[in-house]
């Protein structure tokens, strides 16, 4: 028996049927696009609210900005408060943060290490009276946490060309200096900086050239004068890694253009397990103003 197909229904069923998949296609990538991207940068978030009250603070204006006062990431606080600044990179930052009928303030500068997340927690007052305005929750990396990444870097049988100092041998050293921790690694040296009468404020050596310092990630220069030492003191430290040519070093430390020269990178204990502020708190807070212009914190890389 013959079926008549009325005229262009085939070309209709295709029609539909291309339609249909349109659709598929699109409800696909608007159900991508809704998810939450994973936080794969440097990122301050939280909540800012009064003090008094502690009613959340909607439309306040938040501001990171670098050592050069350069901003790297600003944000209005949505109707709960919460507040999301993702910098473009990494270093020593201040957070800023400003609202009509509300005390301005700014904080003390604190580090921002590479693919890190710190939760903070931001009070503002009525009156124009300093008030703490920024209370840390957590401080922690979106991956491993460093001193994890030290220790696991310290028990790999692989790795070659590194030495390595954990915190129960730096105890064993009172009255060492952080920079003369170095000293015992083969290849590893330290001078005194340009203005220092003593071995304290000196510059880490390591195949002639000043070696690439790194404080919990962050790029630390050694030029005019200024050190480690300024910056650490040795019951701060959990650990130290020393490469005297760049080798077995993580590559993300490493000069591409000079990978003869040295790497020494050194990681804080938590603050809670330090019993006070880490190395990012009030040392470096009155440390990088009184250094100012002579301390230089760079990129990694």
């Amino acid at each position: 028996m013959d079926v008549q197909v009325p005229p262009g229904s085939i070309e209709m069923h295709e029609r539909h049927r291309c339609t249909r998949s349109i659709g598929v296609w699109l409800g696909l990538l608007a159900m991508a696009a809704a998810s939450p991207a994973p936080i794969t940068a440097q990122t301050v978030r939280g909540h800012v609210i009064g003090s008094g009250s502690g009613s959340p603070v909607s439309g306040a204006r938040l501001v990171l900005r670098d050592a050069a006062g350069v901003v790297r990431a600003g944000v209005i606080s949505r109707e709960d408060g919460a507040f999301e600044l993702v910098a473009d990179t990494s270093g020593m930052m201040r957070l800023e943060v400003r609202h009509i009928g509300y005390s301005d303030w700014n904080t003390a500068s604190f580090a921002l290490a590479s693919d890190q997340l710190i939760d903070v927690e931001v009070r503002l007052g009525v009156e124009a009276i300093p008030l703490e305005p920024i209370v840390v929750l957590a401080r922690r990396s979106t991956g491993a946490s460093p001193v994890s990444q030290f220790e696991a870097r310290m028990q790999d049988p692989a790795r070659a060309g590194g030495y390595f100092l954990p915190s129960a041998r730096i105890a064993e050293r009172p009255a060492a200096t952080p920079t003369s921790l170095v000293l015992g690694a083969p290849g590893m040296s330290v001078r005194l900086a340009s203005d220092a009468g003593g071995l304290d404020r000196s510059v880490i050596m390591s195949g002639g050239c000043e070696a690439r310092t790194f404080i919990d990630g962050v790029r630390v220069g050694q030029g005019g004068g200024a050190s480690v030492d300024d910056l650490l003191t040795p019951e701060r430290i959990a650990g130290v890694e020393m490469y005297p040519r760049s080798l077995g070093a993580p590559p993300q430390y490493v000069d591409p253009h000079d990978p003869a020269c040295g790497v020494v990178l050194y990681w804080t204990k938590d603050p809670e397990l330090a019993g006070e502020g880490g190395w990012y708190g009030r040392r470096i807070a009155v440390g990088v103003g009184l250094l100012a212009g002579i301390i230089t914190v760079g990129l990694i890389g």
